[in-house]
C-alpha cells in the first residue's frame, strides 16, 4: 500500500475535525472553569489547524 501526501493531508484534517468534536464535548462537561478554558483553547486550536488542512486540500482540487 502506497499512501500519498495527500491521504495523509486528508487523515490529518479528519483527525483535527474529530478533535475538535471532542474537545469541545468535553468543555461541555466540565465544571472547573480554568480546566473549562484550557480545554476551549484546545477546541480553538485544532479548529485553526483544521481549517488550515482543508483549505491546503481544497487549494489542490480535492475535498475535505
Amino acid at each position: 500500500m502506497n499512501f500519498s501526501d495527500m491521504d495523509m493531508l486528508q487523515d490529518y484534517e479528519k483527525d483535527t475535525r474529530m478533535a475538535v468534536l471532542a474537545y469541545s464535548l468535553m468543555e461541555t462537561e466540565i465544571m472547573d472553569s480554568t480546566l473549562r478554558k484550557l480545554i476551549h483553547q484546545a477546541a480553538e486550536s485544532a479548529a485553526k489547524s483544521q481549517e488550515k488542512a482543508a483549505h491546503l486540500i481544497m487549494a489542490r482540487g480535492d475535498r475535505p
